[in-house]
């Protein structure tokens, strides 16, 4: 039995040579990333069993099994090589290593990578890195350096700009020099917050900047780049597409035909997240296939000759390929569709699989760090998904449905006894094709009755089969692809969209209608303005039609479930899930429906059949969806955490026994609003499609600590940069009640809060000075707002809560400045605290000496960004804390602030991994 599944084995290299190929290179690209082995011992590796390989080539179980060794320690190698291989003088060491300190102004020299890539109200720019002149010092470096030009907005907002920098005519192959503050830094030091680095890293850049005068700009020659052409045609249909179409849907077009995301806006892009249908913004597999295969046919009418339609097809395919950028999806796809189509030119067989493999293999030999990027992840296990699990499966079932007598399959197919025959039965209704049942029998010399589903011939008489056919195989590949990205989208995105297995077909096809009625519309403007005006119109409501169409189940909260994900050594369990996936995969491709011999059941067919791993996988699937144990377990301690929100405040509160509540939420500034001309020529406001703080920063840290609700959520005051992140936090989590303070100031910010939570079905309770809440032995006092506060600015009316556990006592005291400060001097006891959350952010309005004495802390706590535009926290009141007596700690500097106490003791330490006791 085991040589019989040896041998199966090999047959399956045999005739998936390249799958197998790819998959032991990934393999070894992670086994080095785990095990730290030299690149000799890899090496070492390499070559024993690629020469045993070729010795032993007829023996083709052991060649195989050393093949695959060989391509193990070639993963490894390849993966070693490159990490080691990093220049010294690359950009991003020298800001690692703080040779080079971010945010300070440097001249580079070097080398325009590729075209300047448009987006509202400016332009980005590559640039490859030659020269880098710093305090004085040239040095030669290397590396991407990525800038961003506005040209028509602040602080760049004049006409004069904007036409020199068209002078400038910057392309792919320039040299230039520039003067530029450029950033490598992390913007958010928190728990299970995406990496700003890393994000850099996966994209190749190693630093980001912004060009603030034109001046700072000059090009030093010109270059020459054979597919300048291309990217010109590629921004003149940019440009055609603003021109002739509303915001939304120009984002679209632009997004998903040409590859840039720089013109989606915010709820656009919402709302195709919400719908779990964001990736058809991106230039994917499917775009590539039907672009191919539209090119084919369209030569096809030219020219039958197989090399030229292979040499013509794939230099169109890529020269596209090349004009969205070459991002690892795309790559993927046009690497598929030259292997499958070379194999046509050669009159091979290509299959889907080794096409995959092919493309996967070459992506990891050019940068085996790929395998661990998010985007290439997604990409490969969808594609696997949908060409190794869902295409087989729909084959056998359709050849169990349209089964009659032949030479070759002479006894009906042998199904499992699902819902008694009820799969038959259901294949039947879907692939029976009686009319072809009936040309065959009058074409042969012997006649039988089959016995089929009635409902199989009314369905094909009615026209109604082919419909059905479609339908069920998009939502079956959809089905089998979420399952095969289960842990993925739960890792990456904290995201799972039931509706998205309707909504992936029904968007699809508004997409792929939206596009054709799009391209139609400018090239029928290019002739006559009016007579492409209903095609406008029709575009355009395909679109309104598209990004609602997530409206029904969004008003269920059925669009999308928002999950936490496990960490540390739990994390375990997404490998595990795939232990029984790939079991129940191999057990349906072992599968013949039409097999006479029947295997004799051993303990090893038990333990690896389809029945207990069909048992096994929901299981594991409950475990990842309800995560009943991903938060850690309540204890007795009662523990803050300061989150380093940047400008803003958010603190989060776990009470002894697991009770949460969230103290403000952070937010954004929207300093520079950008403005771009709408409809009827009139100026309005673009916001961009960019996370919100609360969704990127605080619901980060929350899905980190394994959390799904927050027990009470506290506004302090209406300010942006306090109440934004708790709308966020509202849509993602369940709330038990929101707590505000009363008296506020009605707000644009505070009103899309109430909506939020009106919306959530969230109770809002009102507090004012005297109230107390009371959670086990811990005592929430409200200090202010009071009557004589009400009567002050919207700052001075925020809510300040004295927290109480044992002989420690907290106090939060949002944004009041020195006149509520006074009032609150009117009760002393009660501002006498251990840990103080300093007022407004260290500005010299508020910490009057009077409140600062009368506090007594021990800590202060400032929650202030590293650069603050405002100056915060000022240095006269970071001296009058620390003159006190308090450790002062800024939520910039240290990230997460933590401090955990058992009402006796108090342990603080923060994310960079300093700590204090009291």
């Amino acid at each position: 039995m085991k040589q019989d599944s040896l041998r199966t084995s090999n047959a399956q290299l045999t005739l998936y040579p390249l799958a197998w190929l790819a998959a032991a290179f990934a393999v070894g690209v992670l086994l080095s990333s785990v095990l730290t082995l030299s690149t000799a011992i890899w090496l070492i590796g390499v070559i024993p069993a690629g020469l045993g390989a070729f010795i032993l080539k007829y023996r083709q179980l052991a060649a195989s099994t050393l093949l695959l060794l060989a391509f193990i320690c070639a993963g490894g190698l390849f993966h070693q090589v490159e990490y080691t291989g990093v220049r010294p003088n690359r950009l991003k060491v020298l800001y690692d290593n703080n040779s080079l300190r971010s945010g300070e102004f440097v001249e580079v020299t070097g080398t325009v990578s590729r075209e300047p890539e448009p987006a509202i109200n400016g332009f980005f720019l590559w640039i490859d890195s030659d020269t880098l002149l710093y305090q004085e010092q040239e040095n030669k470096v290397s590396g991407t350096v990525r800038l961003f030009i506005p040209i028509n907005n602040e602080p760049i907002n004049n006409k004069d700009a904007a036409l020199r920098y068209e002078t400038l005519s910057l392309g792919a192959g320039d040299k230039v020099a520039v003067s530029v503050e450029l950033k490598r830094e992390e913007r958010y030091l928190n728990p299970g917050v995406r990496s700003a680095k890393g994000n850099l890293d996966r994209q190749g850049i190693d630093a980001t900047g912004t060009i603030k005068d034109v001046g700072d700009l000059k090009k030093l020659s010109t270059g020459n780049s054979p597919t300048k052409f291309i990217y010109q045609w590629r921004k003149q249909l940019l440009t055609e597409f603003q021109t002739h179409f509303n915001g939304p849907t120009a984002g679209v077009m632009i997004a998903s035909l040409l590859g840039n995301k720089y013109f989606l806006d915010r709820s656009t892009g919402e709302a195709f997240r919400e719908g779990g249908t964001f990736h058809m913004l991106v230039i994917s597999g499917a775009h590539i296939t039907l672009l191919g295969a539209l090119i084919v046919w369209l030569l096809s009418f030219i020219t039958r000759r197989r090399m030229w339609l292979f040499l013509v097809s794939n230099f169109i395919l890529w020269a596209y390929t090349l004009a969205v950028g070459a991002e690892a999806p795309v790559t993927r796809a046009a690497l598929m569709f030259t292997i499958l189509s070379f194999s046509y030119v050669v009159q091979r067989q290509g299959t889907l699989l080794n096409a995959l493999g092919a493309s996967a293999l070459m992506l990891l030999v050019w940068k085996p760090s790929e395998l661990f990027d998010p985007s290439f992840q997604l990409t490969f296990t969808c594609v696997f998904a949908i060409v190794a699990v869902a295409l087989p499966l729909l084959q056998k079932m359709e050849a169990i449905g349209a089964w009659y007598p032949t030479a070759k399959e002479p006894l009906p197919p042998n199904c499992p006894r699902l819902f008694n025959g009820g799969l038959k039965t259901f294949c039947e209704i879907l692939f029976w094709r009686e009319q072809r049942w009936r040309r065959e029998q009058k074409r042969s010399v012997w006649q039988c009755v089959l016995f089929k589903t009635k409902w199989a011939a009314k369905l094909e008489e009615n026209a109604i089969q082919p419909i059905l056919r479609f339908v069920f195989a998009a939502i079956f590949i959809s089905v089998i692809v979420q399952i095969w990205l289960l842990p993925f989208l739960v890792v990456y995105f904290h995201r799972l969209s039931p509706a998205g297995i309707i909504l992936n077909l029904f968007v699809g096809i508004l997409l792929a209608a939206e596009t054709v009625t799009a391209l139609f519309s400018v090239l029928t403007a290019q002739v006559s303005i009016t007579f492409a005006a209903p095609f406008v119109w029709l575009t355009e409501n395909l679109n309104w039609l598209m990004l609602h169409s997530v409206d029904p189940f969004d008003v269920h909260d059925a669009a999308a479930l928002r999950i936490p994900a496990y960490t540390g050594a739990a994390r375990i369990v997404y490998a595990i899930y795939f232990l029984p996936l790939v079991a129940l995969w191999v057990a349906a491709i072992r599968w013949d429906p039409f097999a006479l011999k029947t295997e004799r059941y051993t303990w090893r067919h038990i333990i690896y059949s389809p029945q207990v791993s069909g048992c096994v996988l929901p299981v594991l699937s409950a475990i990842i969806i309800f995560h009943p144990f991903s938060a850690s377990q309540p204890d007795s301690n009662l523990r803050i955490d300061f989150l380093d929100v940047g400008q803003g405040d958010s603190a989060l509160i776990t009470f002894p026994g697991g009770t949460t509540m969230l103290i403000d939420g952070g937010g954004r500034f929207n300093f520079s609003k950008t403005q771009v001309i709408g409809e009827n020529g009139r100026p309005v406001h673009f916001e961009p499609d960019s996370p919100e703080i609360g969704e990127a920063v605080v619901s980060e840290f929350l899905w980190q600590r394994g959390l799904d609700r927050v027990d009470y959520l506290v506004a302090t005051h209406g300010d942006i940069d306090h109440i934004q992140g708790l709308s966020n936090v509202a849509r993602n989590f369940f709330v038990q009640t929101a707590i505000v303070g009363a008296g506020q100031k009605p707000s644009e910010n505070l009103r899309q809060f109430y909506d939020t939570l009106a919306r959530r079905n969230i109770p809002i309770v009102e507090t004012a000075r005297g109230d107390v809440f009371r959670f086990g032995e811990v005592t929430v006092e409200i200090l202010s707002p009071s009557a004589k506060t009400v009567q002050l600015s919207e700052n001075n009316n925020s809510l300040v809560l004295r927290i109480t556990f044992g002989e420690r006592s907290f106090l939060f005291t949002g944004d009041i400045e020195k006149e509520a400060e006074e009032v609150l001097l009117e009760d002393l006891a009660k501002l006498k605290c251990d840990l103080i959350k300093v007022p407004h952010h260290g500005s010299r309005s508020s910490s009057s000496e009077k409140f600062v004495e009368a506090s007594g802390a021990k800590t202060a706590v400032i929650s202030v960004g590293r650069d603050s535009l405002f100056g915060h926290p000022h240095p006269e009141i970071t001296r009058r804390w620390a003159g006190s007596g308090a450790i002062v700690m800024t939520t910039g500097a240290n990230g997460t602030i933590t401090v955990i106490t058992d009402g006796h003791n108090i342990r603080s330490d923060n994310y960079l991994g300093g700590q204090t006791h009291q």
